[in-house]
């Protein structure tokens, strides 16, 4: 079990100033309390702050080159784990800091949160079975 009151969960309208001039909105986040100033969720619309994961839910408007350079951006920001969901191809890549190629799940596995959300678990033929909905 995950202990709770950790961090916070934003969903797509969660933007965050990554760097003076830089506002992403992952589709999801996780920033860990640790992350926050005096442990208190930010009042600003858009708070200057990096999450330790962010998710992003491709479509068909992506590049590939558009999700690199949000994978470098959130990496230079510091952000610890960045999960990218294909809801076609049904896999999640998941990517860290430093590593030369992520790691491919597929509709068959379990995504867990290591190192960022120790004890998470996702059984990814639900998350697409109610994504594909």
């Amino acid at each position: 079990m995950i202990p709770r009151k950790i961090g916070i969960v934003t969903g797509a309208s969660g933007a965050m100033r990554l760097a003076p001039g830089l506002v992403l909105s992952p589709d999801a986040a996780f920033v860990s309390r640790t992350r926050l100033r005096d442990g208190k969720v930010p009042s600003d619309p858009i708070p200057d702050l990096a999450p330790d994961l962010a998710v992003e839910v491709l479509s068909k408007n992506n590049t590939v080159r558009e999700m690199e350079r949000k994978r470098r951006d959130y990496f230079d920001a510091g952000v610890r784990l960045v999960w990218i969901v294909d809801p076609v191809k049904q896999t999640v890549a998941i990517y860290l800091p430093g590593a030369s190629e992520p790691t491919i799940l597929r509709n068959d596995q379990t995504l867990t949160g290591e190192p960022v959300l120790p004890g998470f678990t996702l059984d990814l033929r639900g998350l697409f079975e109610k994504l594909a909905r």
